[in-house]
């Protein structure tokens, strides 16, 4: 999880630490489904974007909502480090 927040650096660059924003925060975290969606499903066997399970809307949802979600918290976490450096 770790490499997916220098995503965010590597997109925004280093001002982003001084100056978070919601938006490339929340867009790096929705971003960030397409690993779980190509790689760690197909590799569990639920298929590419868990076309294979009994419900393939509600993961992709559920996937999209967890990941969203850590977005928010990369957001989060900026806006309380940025408080507690400065």
């Amino acid at each position: 999880m770790l490499s997916f927040a220098f995503t965010l650096l590597l997109i925004c660059g280093l001002e982003w630490v001084y100056h978070p924003a919601f938006l490339p925060a929340l867009g790096v975290g929705i971003l960030t489904t397409v690993a779980p969606w190509f790689l760690m499903q197909p590799a569990f066997g639920f298929g590419i974007a868990a076309s294979k399970t009994g419900n393939p809307t509600l993961a992709r949802l559920r996937s999209i909502q967890a990941h969203a979600i850590y977005g928010i918290g990369l957001y989060l976490n900026a806006l309380t480090l940025r408080n507690v450096v400065s």
